[in-house]
């Protein structure tokens, strides 16, 4: 990912370019000759102030206080396009992780429960592919929250929860321009709705949640927990669970803590060895 103010005589969308603006192009595709012909523009108008600092390291640039917004300057109608989106999405997912050592394949362990829970609720192979990729994903709207607020080692501000609390509509519409990945929004957008309606950012409550957004919500919680944070020493897994039981009807959808429990104590899923595999 790089910032480039592109020659207006090698980009076919300078004509939009905002010069008093200052934007970050995550490259997509190149050419023969090496010209960037496709590429994601993150406007520094459509991000929280501070912007987040780990795409600050890749990028050189931070945002101001505004909603989120997402530009566009090439369709993602091509295949070879869509690839690069979601490889880049899944590094920006990663480089959430990897903001401190708890957390640096987080993503990836709440990916292999969701898709063991969801497996274990007999749900189609494609079906497990794409609660595996949205797992992947949930957290990828925290790119614009900043890192100090990522790795702060104790109680958040108000103002600092309002910036948080919005993570899943970031995601949304960092996603929204892959058509490939329209299916996946409402899990990552829901995966912090409660069961009982006192979850974020709509309320929803019981099955106005997506099955796929509640299997997540309880795959995160036991991996968070699992990890620990910079706040907090991790649990051992019999406590996360007694944790994740005692806010069975309430966070979490008791159906799917059953689930969770009967799957932990089988001793099928190690999540040890997860990794991510991207470089």
């Amino acid at each position: 990912m790089l910032p480039i103010k592109p020659g207006k005589s090698n980009w076919k969308g300078a004509s939009s370019w905002n010069s008093n603006a200052q934007n970050i192009l995550i490259p997509l595709e190149t050419n023969n000759c090496n010209f960037i012909t496709g590429f994601v523009v993150l406007d520094d108008n459509g991000f929280p102030e501070g912007g987040q600092s780990t795409l600050f390291d890749y990028a050189g640039c931070s945002f101001r206080e505004s909603f989120a917004s997402l530009s566009i300057h090439r369709e993602l109608a091509d295949p070879t396009l869509e690839d690069g989106y979601l490889i880049t999405l899944l590094k920006l997912a990663q480089s959430i992780d990897s903001c401190n050592e708890f957390s640096r394949n987080h993503a990836v362990k709440t990916a292999l429960w969701a898709r063991k829970i969801a497996w274990k609720m007999g749900f189609t192979e494609d079906q497990l592919n794409r609660i595996e990729l949205a797992s992947k994903l949930h957290d990828v709207g925290k790119i614009v929250v900043p890192k100090a607020v990522l790795t702060k080692p104790s109680q958040l501000s108000e103002q600092e929860w309002m910036i948080m609390r919005r993570h899943p509509m970031f995601g949304v519409m960092i996603m929204k321009p892959s058509s490939r990945l329209h299916a996946h929004i409402p899990m990552v957008k829901a995966h912090h709705e409660h069961f009982d309606g006192s979850g974020y950012p709509l309320g929803l409550r019981g099955e106005q949640i997506p099955i796929e957004a509640r299997i997540m919500s309880v795959a995160d919680t036991y991996a968070t927990m699992t990890e620990g944070r910079v706040y907090r020493k991790a649990s051992s897994r019999r406590d996360a669970l007694r944790e994740i039981i005692r806010y069975s009807g309430k966070q979490f959808d008791p159906g799917i803590v059953t689930v969770m429990v009967d799957l932990a104590a089988s001793g099928e899923v190690d999540d040890s060895q997860c990794r991510w595999e991207m470089s």
